[in-house]
């Protein structure tokens, strides 16, 4: 009894070690594949219709949905003066019985016409295994959110943004001006510097998606616009 107990552990730990080499294996599979579709785009469908399931879908960075014949139907080579790489990145990987779901940064280099471009998408795969390969049922990309350089702005214009801006009567927020940078502090909240994309639209470093505008209306009176997937709340300039 005593030597049974005694490899009950160690029994536990090999199939614990299985367990393990087994996940390692299926995910190692599923990221070389995924790096093998990345390296068939945009031209090659034939390598993509291998390993898409009948009723695959996609919804893309823009809100759009595709289902597998027309996603394959869009396929065609690039440009003579374009060329690209993706390379998956980051990934992590989830498994239940023969359902892989990946989430994973697609890290994309872009030549356009003599310009060096770069962007990067999050991307999240559903995959089935069958008896011989894998499958993907569903795909989930959107381009991750960048910010634009910034630029400088002349001071005399940034001084017309300064004051006090009321959204209600327990919401104020002031625009300061330290060292020709603009500053934003929304009730007693730290001050957030505003960098600027154009010379009346500004972002935060905290805040890849949304926009500062100040703008006047048709009284002339200075409004903050605060702009977030074409949405806009509207702050007035109250002294």
């Amino acid at each position: 009894m005593r030597k049974l107990l005694l490899l009950i552990p160690a029994l536990l730990a090999a199939l614990y070690c299985h367990a393990q080499t087994d996940s390692t294996a299926k995910a190692d599979e599923i990221v070389r594949l995924e790096q093998k579709l990345c390296n068939a785009l945009p031209g090659d469908s034939a390598v993509w219709s291998k390993y898409l399931d009948p009723k695959w879908h996609l919804m893309d960075e823009d809100g759009n949905g595709s289902f597998r014949k027309d996603f394959l139907d869009g396929f065609k080579p690039f440009a003579k003066q374009v060329s690209g790489t993706i390379k998956v990145t980051k990934p992590v990987l989830s498994f239940h019985n023969n359902i892989a779901v990946i989430n994973y940064v697609a890290d994309e280099h872009e030549t356009f016409y003599g310009q060096n471009l770069h962007t990067t998408y999050g991307t999240m795969d559903t995959w089935y295994k069958t008896d011989t390969s894998w499958m993907m049922l569903s795909m989930l990309s959107f381009e991750i959110p960048a910010w634009p350089p910034a630029i400088t702005v002349e001071l005399n214009t940034l001084k017309q943004y300064t004051g006090t801006y009321k959204l209600s009567d327990e919401n104020t927020a002031v625009v300061s001006i330290k060292n020709d940078t603009l500053f934003i502090q929304k009730n007693k909240r730290k001050p957030e510097a505003l960098f600027a994309e154009t010379s009346n639209i500004f972002f935060r470093k905290s805040d890849a998606r949304g926009r500062k505008f100040f703008a006047k209306d048709a009284t002339g009176q200075m409004l903050l616009l605060e702009r977030r997937n074409g949405q806009d709340v509207v702050w007035k300039k109250v002294d």
